[in-house]
């Protein structure tokens, strides 16, 4: 426990402040038809996810310092958990300042007046929990205890370095992200909030938590797939594949979702407008034709390297006859 230093516990604490949070209501929105409560997960979901991985990261970092298995030197964890924490608190910040007035999933509902919005409990103990959590990195980050802590980096004694299918596996994953949730169009919808002429939605803003889900699996694919040209892969050949065909398959079963069931059977907001049609545009499939190849190319990884894993195995478990013997002894 000596790797562990006190602003690691304190970061610690913060991560247990972030989760009750997240179970907790974060705003009451006041109309005419009443007052209504709403919960980081449906008012401000990219700010739910950021918290979420705070936390995460923040159990993560003491759980492989107490065992030490850092993959990451102290100072560096430190300065991680901070990161996580300052971008969780600046969005916070954000919409403290910015609450989702009125319609809680698009802003093309329209917005209320700040009056109408009340912050509650929920929000001011997301922004202690991730000041702690910042604090603590900083502190643990040029503590003592973290200029003792070495990265322990796990190094699979096999390695394929860099394969044609790793490559396609993680620019498959990129596109996955960059054509849904970038710059680009997905859906075309009708009649939203009543409105005559069809609107056009990009997926960060349509789909918040999908979003965030299929960035983060790519980013850790990207990671091991990193790691891997550089021999350095945590995983053998064939593990290796099948954590990056898990990744991708994750995201490919999710935007297939999305596809057939967008999130606009309704307007959304208080009045729930029924909508009419939704069409699914083309950067949607092109992301998720990404991901299919993404997983398909994985799926090969898989089977290649476990064969030659198997082959290996049974060359070093082949028994010696006696004509190899008798080889042996003439030799």
């Amino acid at each position: 426990m000596q790797r562990i230093s006190i602003w690691l516990w304190a970061a610690l604490g913060g991560a247990i402040l972030q989760f009750v949070a997240l179970g907790s209501n974060f705003y009451v929105i006041h109309s005419k038809k009443g007052n209504t409560t709403h919960d980081a997960w449906l008012g401000i979901p990219h700010t739910s996810d950021l918290i979420l991985a705070s936390a995460v990261i923040t159990v993560l970092a003491i759980v492989l310092c107490a065992r030490g298995r850092s993959p990451l030197r102290g100072r560096t964890l430190g300065l991680l958990v901070a990161l996580a924490g300052g971008l969780a608190i600046a969005q916070l910040v954000y919409r403290m300042a910015v609450p989702p007035f009125g319609c809680l999933t698009y802003t093309a509902c329209g917005t209320t007046a700040k009056s109408d919005v009340t912050l509650l409990a929920g929000i001011w103990i997301a922004l202690v929990g991730c000041g702690l959590g910042t604090l603590g990195g900083l502190g643990h980050a040029f503590s003592r205890a973290a200029r003792r802590t070495e990265a322990s980096a796990l190094v699979a004694a096999q390695q394929a370095g860099m394969t044609p299918w790793l490559g396609v596996s993680a620019l498959g994953l990129a596109v996955a992200f960059v054509a849904p949730f970038t710059g680009f169009k997905v859906y075309r919808v009708a009649g939203f909030m009543g409105a005559k002429e069809s609107s056009t939605w990009g997926g960060w803003l349509s789909l918040p938590h999908t979003s965030s889900l299929v960035l983060a699996c790519t980013l850790i694919a990207g990671l091991l797939v990193l790691a891997a040209a550089r021999r350095r892969a945590p995983l053998t050949p064939a593990a290796l594949g099948s954590a990056v065909a898990v990744l991708a398959f994750i995201v490919a079963a999710r935007e297939l979702y999305r596809i057939f069931q967008p999130p606009f059977n309704t307007a959304g907001g208080g009045t729930n407008v029924p909508v009419g049609t939704v069409d699914i545009l083309p950067a949607f499939w092109v992301g998720f034709a990404g991901a299919a190849a993404a997983l398909l190319a994985a799926i090969v990884q898989v089977v290649l390297y476990y064969r030659e894993s198997a082959a290996a195995g049974e060359r070093e478990l082949a028994p010696v006859g006696p004509g190899s013997v008798q080889s042996g002894m003439a030799g």
